[in-house]
């Protein structure tokens, strides 16, 4: 519209693309451009806009590349041609998001930017600017392939300049700069010139924080502050500078934090000073380093490179620092009590390449806490070399219990998680100190915004593991070797080997689910092994024998294996104990007493053999026959996890057993099986420590009834064909052969079972 000697012009949907065809160096989309010109002033060559105004635009400035740069007068209006002034006295914006983007995708941006400019005169020779801008957020884009870093926001600037002393240049009279919660003061000039091939402006400014307390509880730092659990808070100041052509500039200054508190949990330090100092020149090659030290913390930075797109930039690293500086510092970590750390890195960085990274972390002395260990780990040594793709484990030794680990290796990262092939080797290994407490409390619930347990930091891995002695109960086991392979969730073992007492043991274990709900199969093959140190270092249950063992384990249950094992276990136990005993035992004085037996502190067998299986709590025996030279014995039932006892016995004895006379004698003499043995039938009950042993009359009786009846007809027998001396009539003064018959029956019948009355109070 027209308004006197001017035109209005309001635009809306705007989109502008620089250059129109090929790679754009400006792409923009404006909902709404208004500006008034002067219409006057156009017949003097000048473009004077009275008032402009732009609300919510979206701006991306491109480099595509240095452009050559265009000779002055070398526009379309021919060599020479005057140019004409642009004079914007106001321009008002509202809503502008303005991104930078280099050739490999970095850059920066800002978002809600607010505020207006004021130019006195001529945009290329200003005689006063005034700018006062505020952008909401701020982010800084390394390359095309990482995420924004979200900066301290808002950003705020507020300054005036005004031509003072030398022509066409404007000195700094008021200005401010504001980023998050840091204020920083600006100085200095800016000159227009026109003695090149095109207009330049040189710049002489200066930007200084005096010193202002930071804090990671900031608003504007939770960004930054968030990937740690530790809180710091700090002094910081700063002198930066920019010098040169406004294409062209060298940059420099220096940032100072002192001190630089920490705090984490219990651990709070300070760095005394930290300090950081950087140089750039006009071709964008910059030097920079940076210092701090304090609490035992020496951390130093060097670098140098190019910050042009695509520029290389190498430099080192070193931090060395008391082990108990990291704790807190990063979630769920060890705990460090004592011992040092260093670490040195080089690097190399040139994109779009991967970083290059070469890094070597050495520890010595280490004594503390590490999640999952009951026990405290001591004496922590290492030293691991490696780049961005693998690490070397040189060497690792370190103690936890009475076990005392050295580890080599190597490791080779992926995504998310890396794999890794180790040599292990361990002193002794006691199963006790890595199982939990027995009895103990239960943990405690974990609160519902807690952090989740570590990941396993390697996808997969496999090792060499090599035990000079492995305990379990009261099983050792000494010289094991094992082969150990982690697929991410299960453990596989095989093949176990070692030597057991004056035997032999391998087998196999696997471990299923190990980071959710553990749950594990254990096969042994044993040769002359311990009976009593195999069943306390695998079984709920305690071995009643002694011996050596030859024969097969088959167990599996949830958790690990080990003595502790309750309900859930199953399994099955098949083999042969030779140069037994069977140890002394309340069941087994009960039983010696119950049978008038002289009494025995154990009980030696030649061979054992047994067929046993473990379900539901309980020990079931199958089938166990015991030879125990002279005497047999055979036994079924089970045995719970409770102590119950639920056994049927059958016992052959040796008459010789049964010495003297009386009940014990007749029994020997008159119930004797094939063998020549006396058998006898037990029940026991009750418990280990309390048993109850009843004996059955069953298999004594109908040995007896069979020996008596076959007594009985050998006499009568006898006295019906050869009884009478010779000489004498078979009818002589002598009962009749019924009579004699029936009263030569009663008698040992009689005597019989009076005695297994006796025996058996019955």
């Amino acid at each position: 519209r027209f308004e006197g000697l001017a035109i209005g012009v309001r635009l809306e949907g705007l989109t502008v693309r620089v250059p129109a065809t090929g790679g754009p160096t400006m792409d923009a989309r404006v909902n709404e451009v208004f500006f008034r010109m002067k219409l006057l002033p156009l017949l003097f060559r000048r473009v004077e806009i009275s008032a402009a105004r732009v609300r919510n635009a979206w701006v991306t400035m491109l480099d595509q590349g240095v452009a050559a740069p265009a000779e002055r007068g070398s526009s379309a209006g021919g060599a020479g041609a005057a140019q004409a002034a642009l004079l914007l006295p106001r321009l008002e914006f509202e809503n502008l998001n303005v991104r930078t983007r280099d050739p490999l995708g970095g850059g920066s941006e800002l978002k809600g930017v607010s505020g207006h400019t004021e130019i006195a005169g001529a945009l290329g020779a200003p005689s006063a600017i005034r700018i006062s801008a505020r952008a909401e957020s701020l982010f800084w884009k390394p390359s095309a392939r990482e995420v924004d870093v979200a900066l301290p926001a808002p950003f705020v600037l507020d300054a005036a300049l005004e031509a003072k002393g030398r022509e066409r240049e404007l000195r700094v009279t008021r200005g401010s700069v504001t980023l998050g919660p840091l204020e920083s003061a600006l100085d200095g000039t800016l000159r227009f010139v026109e003695d090149g091939p095109r207009p330049d402006v040189r710049v002489d400014l200066k930007l200084r924080g005096k010193p202002q307390e930071i804090r990671s509880g900031d608003r504007a730092w939770k960004a930054l502050a968030a990937k740690s659990p530790a809180a710091w808070n700090g002094t910081a100041s700063w002198d930066l500078a920019a010098s040169g052509s406004a294409s062209a500039l060298a940059m420099g200054g220096t940032v100072t934090v002192k001190p630089l508190s920490i705090k984490a949990g219990a651990n709070e330090f300070a760095l005394d000073r930290l300090e950081a100092v950087f140089t750039s020149h006009p071709d964008r090659t910059f030097t920079g380093n940076a210092k701090g030290e304090g609490s035992g913390v020496a951390l130093t930075v060097e670098a140098e490179g190019s910050m042009a797109p695509g520029g290389a930039t190498s430099g080192v690293l070193l931090v060395r620092a008391p082990a108990a500086r990291l704790n807190g510092l990063v979630p769920n970590a060890p705990s460090w009590k004592s011992g040092d750390l260093e670490c040195r890195a080089t690097f190399e960085l040139r994109p779009p390449a991967e970083p290059r990274v070469r890094w070597v972390v050495k520890g010595k002395g280490i004594n503390g806490t590490v999640q999952g260990l009951a026990r405290p780990l001591r004496g922590l040594e290492f030293h691991v070399e490696g780049n961005e793709i693998s690490a070397d484990v040189r060497s690792l030794r370190l103690s936890v219990g009475s076990t005392t680990a050295n580890v080599t290796g190597t490791l080779v990262q992926g995504k998310p998680l890396g794999t890794g092939t180790f040599r292990i080797a361990l002193d002794r290994l006691i199963a006790e100190e890595w199982a939990p407490t027995a009895g103990g409390a239960a943990p405690a619930k974990p609160a519902a915004n807690a952090a989740p347990p570590p990941p396993v930091p390697l996808r997969s891995f496999d090792a060499a593991v090599e035990i000079g002695e492995l305990r379990s109960g009261g099983m050792r086991v000494k010289n094991l070797t094992a082969p150990v392979r982690f697929d991410g969730t299960n453990v596989a073992v095989a093949p176990i080997r070692g030597a057991i007492g004056t035997g032999t043991l391998e087998g196999a274990l696997d471990l299923r689910s190990l980071l959710a709900s553990p749950r594990y199969s254990l096969h042994l093959d044993v040769k002359r092994a311990p009976v009593e140190e195999v069943a306390s270092g695998t079984l709920p249950f305690k071995s009643a024998i002694s011996g050596l063992l030859s024969g097969v384990v088959d167990l599996s249950g949830p958790g690990f294996p080990g003595p502790q094992a309750g309900d859930s276990l199953v399994g099955s136990l098949n083999g042969t104990v030779e140069q037994g005993k069977i140890l002394p035992s309340p069941t087994l004085s009960k039983l010696t007493g119950s049978l008038g037996l002289a009494e025995q502190r154990d009980v030696a067998f030649q061979t054992l053999t047994h067929s046993l299986r473990i379900a539901a709590g309980r020990l079931m025996l199958d089938r166990i026959h015991c030879d125990m030279g002279a005497d047999l014995a055979e036994m079924t039932g089970s045995v719970g996890l409770d102590r119950s006892l639920d056994l049927s016995l059958l016992l052959r004895l040796a008459p010789s057993r049964f010495q003297g006379g009386g009940t014990l004698r007749e029994i020997a003499r008159l119930a004797r099986d094939e063998q020549g043995r006396v058998p006898i039938e037990v029940k026991i009950g009750g418990s280990d420590r309390a048993p109850t042993v009843s004996i059955a009359p069953g298999r004594a009786l109908e040995i007896m009834g069979k020996q008596l009846r076959e007594k009985l007809g050998s006499e009568l027998t006898g006295r019906l064909t050869g009884g009478a001396k010779s000489g004498q009539p078979a009818d002589s003064g002598r009962a009749a052969p019924s009579e004699t018959a029936d009263s030569g029956a009663s008698d040992p019948l009689k005597k019989g079972r009076e005695a297994l009355k006796r025996l058996l109070g019955k």
